[in-house]
């Protein structure tokens, strides 16, 4: 038990336990740096870019949620294409889903050692939960409607269901939310089918509204974020975040909380603590990923190809199917490659730099979107829609850049991140 919390990265929030109803309970302290797993670190560090380079390619400068509904391409050029490629082939979702992943894990780490310092380990872990919420509605509807931590909160509230479970569970868990996705899409794809054989009329009058509300609230964006008062910028923000909300919320939970589940999958079996033990599993692990997720990968990307323009298309309808099983493939794949380069010192040195980053991970995720909204929104330079998807992936290695080294600097002075501090205050109800 002692052993589990050399897992932690984002996750580690223990400290004394202070007065906050677990009254009399032992004392936790912080996990020290030399005992931090570094390939976690990096593998943060990692996905941090990722999330980075697709925000600043296709969200952060311009509407792109409703563009990728209509099938607009505001960027021809050569370079804008070849870069929109790149991280439709092998950045997008990818990066995310490392981030679920890792945030099932994380969970599990503290759930593993509340249970090991305090009587009510769930109370705890729920009140972590909520300040994680309060954060990400915070930053959803004051800073940038992309967020993604008010979903992980939420589906964090279902984890205490699994935390006592066989890890076996968990993987037939992990498999059956996603079949069902695979069984909704199905169904609704028949439906869709039957519709247009019977009702052809009626289907296309409601794209036609679809397409409509798209290019209306397309035009809205670059009005409000553009050039909008900040009050307008408010406004645009709170009906993109509901608009996102209530899209992916449901489906969150077919294919967001499957990856929570492989995260509290490789807690139980110890995989980063004992990695010569799991050799040959993560090995494995590594060939299928890159097999199944290579292929996955290739497939969704023809599909988002061919379904520009037709939301109700065979490739709209079955990408985010094709899509789960490439972008999962490719995660394990890289969280595998990670482990094993990590296992020898020379590369833990190269890939140092990550892990500056990755030790303060929700900082530097909401310090993206505070710097990048700045760059982009007209009370700061007022650039949205200006910058095209080769030169954002440009400002997006250059930026991260600069986030490595205020990161190395930052934490050769305090152990933790100014935000995963204030997490912690919070979360135990006391000033550290």
């Amino acid at each position: 038990m002692n052993n589990i919390e050399l897992k932690e990265r984002i996750d580690t929030m223990d400290v004394q336990t202070p007065n906050t109803g677990l009254e009399n309970l032992p004392v936790a302290v912080p996990v020290q740096a030399q005992e931090r797993i570094e390939a976690l670190d990096v593998i943060r560090g990692l996905a941090l870019l990722g999330i980075l380079m697709v925000h600043l390619t296709s969200m952060f400068g311009n509407p792109g949620v409703y563009l990728e509904v209509l099938g607009k391409n505001m960027w021809t050029g050569f370079w804008d294409t070849a870069a929109t490629s790149f991280v439709n082939f092998l950045i997008q979702g990818k990066f995310y889903t490392i981030f679920s992943f890792l945030f099932g894990l994380g969970f599990f780490i503290f759930y593993e050692r509340a249970v090991a310092k305090t009587a009510k380990p769930t109370r705890l872990f729920y009140r972590r939960l909520i300040i994680l919420l309060l954060i990400g509605l915070t930053h959803a509807f004051f800073i940038w409607y992309g967020d993604v931590l008010v979903i992980y909160a939420l589906l964090g509230f279902l984890l205490p269901l699994f935390f006592k479970r066989k890890p076996k569970t968990m993987i037939w868990w992990a498999v059956g939310l996603f079949l069902a996705f695979v069984l909704f899409m199905a169904i609704s794809m028949a439906g869709v089918a039957f519709a247009k054989a019977f009702q052809e009329g009626l289907i296309d009058e409601k794209i036609q509204e679809l397409f409509a509300d798209m290019e209306s609230r397309a035009e809205s964006a670059y009005h409000a974020y553009g050039q909008g008062t900040f009050a307008e910028i408010m406004a645009q923000r709170a009906s993109d975040t509901l608009f996102i909300y209530g899209k992916a919320l449901f489906a969150s939970i077919f294919l967001v909380f499957p990856l929570f589940l492989l995260g509290l999958y490789a807690g139980k079996r110890e995989i980063f603590r004992n990695i010569e033990a799991n050799l040959s599993f993560i090995k494995k692990t590594w060939a299928w990923g890159l097999a199944i997720g290579l292929a996955m990968s290739v497939v969704k990307f023809v599909f988002k190809s061919q379904m520009a323009g037709d939301p109700l298309s065979f490739y709209a309808s079955s990408f985010a199917v094709v899509g789960f099983l490439g972008d999962t493939g490719l995660c394990l794949f890289i969280i595998t490659s990670i482990v094993l380069l990590c296992r020898n010192k020379k590369w833990i040195q190269k890939l140092k730099p990550l892990a500056y980053t990755g030790r303060m991970a929700l900082s530097n995720y909401l310090f993206q979107s505070i710097v990048c909204t700045t760059i982009f929104y007209s009370y700061g330079l007022g650039l949205y829609g200006k910058i095209g998807p080769a030169l954002g992936l440009a400002l997006a290695v250059v930026f991260f850049t600069g986030q490595v080294f205020i990161s190395k600097y930052w934490l050769k002075r305090f152990q933790f991140g100014p935000m995963e501090w204030v997490w912690r205050c919070l979360t135990y109800g006391k000033f550290f």
